[in-house]
């Protein structure tokens, strides 16, 4: 693509930037969880038809949105958004704070959704011109629901199929301005755990007559973290977090259950296999040693590894080097232990690849990571940069494909 229809592209997204900041605050205001992004579908939808999309589908896998732009020829590739928000409680004081307590856009997904409607317009108003056709797809559950494989048993990826398929993902590693790619392995392979530890019940004045399962519990979250340490190779990529613990009844009384849930995040084979093999066999031993018993459940459903293709990257990364400028593209030097069930894509035989678009800013403030309460962006600055490059994506991936 020349440079000369990159720099049109870049402008008529800075010219749509009030639009493209109205639809993310209004978005952010109103966040839906995982699967329930009804009204969020809902405005998706009815910005695709204001833009001029006359096939617009809803209801794809649950409550994903699919617009479909037909260019000159019937082959076509594909953009993709999530939606959805996370159970979090914003600690920003904005004009467009979340208006619905314990949910909040942590992640970007506002933003990815204002993105992709930036670009649908843009290729739109293009659409005499495009060598093919652009798939819109406003996927939810991204958060550990997996929306994508919902989307693609739906038949998202055929009527018509697709070529190849892009998206963006907010990054506060990355400068606010530029666009990070990366090569390969993008994200981790991802699987729920749930651990119960069953103690014994009784006065917490007299502990030795049962067997406390929140000190047992303890004990076994060392160990976890000390087998990680010591007990797998240390340049294997890998963790086990444990985001919610509950146990206990009251504070005279000595629990009698315990539940953990948590994650393993894995790039390796082999520590993944030895994560699982100690949580199911040797902590049993530890626990069984203070008295308590042990269930584990490992989700083996948990989303694969992320792996971008080398052609797809090759189509970003000179696209946004035309757009932005070399100096404004850089390369992220390593895979993160994030879960992205856009790897679906992929593992359906879809050249795939996620682009990182930069919205750190130090000086504004902008530098919380994703999945906090005070995430936030300067989304009159990087919106209309998402905007024209998904449009600038989606038309060299036809160029390529």
């Amino acid at each position: 693509m020349n440079q000369r229809t990159l720099a049109g592209l870049l402008a008529e997204g800075r010219k749509r930037r009030r639009e493209l900041v109205a639809w993310r605050r209004h978005l952010h205001m109103n966040p839906e969880p995982s699967m329930q992004e009804h009204e969020t579908a809902a405005f998706v939808a009815e910005r695709l038809r204001e833009t001029g999309i006359d096939r617009v589908m809803e209801g794809i896998g649950q409550t994903g949105v699919v617009g479909l732009i037909r260019g000159q020829s019937s082959k076509t590739v594909g953009l993709r958004a999530d939606m959805d928000a996370l159970e979090l409680e914003e600690a920003n004081r904005v004009p467009y704070q979340s208006k619905r307590p314990g949910l909040m856009h942590a992640c970007g997904h506002d933003a990815h959704v204002a993105c992709l409607l930036g670009a649908a317009a843009i290729l739109h108003a293009r659409r005499a011109r495009l060598p093919g056709s652009v798939k819109l797809i406003f996927q939810p559950g991204e958060e550990g629901a997996g929306g994508a494989r919902h989307m693609i048993d739906d038949g998202v990826l055929r009527r018509p199929q697709m070529r190849a398929i892009a998206a963006l993902h907010a990054d506060t590693q990355v400068d606010a301005g530029k666009i990070g790619v990366r090569r390969g392995y993008d994200t981790a392979q991802t699987e729920d755990v749930r651990i119960v530890i069953m103690g014994k019940a009784a006065h917490a004045a007299r502990p030795d007559q049962g067997v406390d399962a929140i000190a047992v519990a303890s004990q076994a979250l060392v160990a976890i973290q000390q087998f990680i340490a010591r007990h797998t190779n240390s340049v294997d990529r890998k963790l086990v977090t444990f985001g919610i613990i509950r146990g206990g009844t009251r504070s005279n009384v000595l629990a009698d259950r315990v539940e953990l849930t948590g994650t393993i995040r894995s790039l390796e084979t082999e520590g993944r296999e030895a994560i699982t093999r100690f949580l199911r066999r040797d902590l049993r031993k530890l626990v069984g040693a203070m008295g308590a018993r042990l269930r584990v459940k490992i989700e083996k459903d948990g989303y694969p590894p992320s792996v971008n293709d080398d052609t797809v990257v090759d189509v970003i990364s000179a696209t946004s080097s035309g757009m932005l400028g070399a100096e404004n593209v850089v390369d992220v030097p390593k895979p993160n232990l994030g879960g992205e069930d856009f790897a679906y894509f992929g593992l359906a035989g879809l050249p795939a690849a996620m682009f990182r678009l930069g919205i750190r800013d130090e000086k504004k403030g902008f530098t919380s990571p994703g999945h906090s309460s005070t995430f936030d962006m300067d989304d009159r600055r990087v919106l209309p940069i998402g905007a024209a490059m998904m449009a600038a994506t989606a038309i060299a991936l036809l160029q390529e494909f």
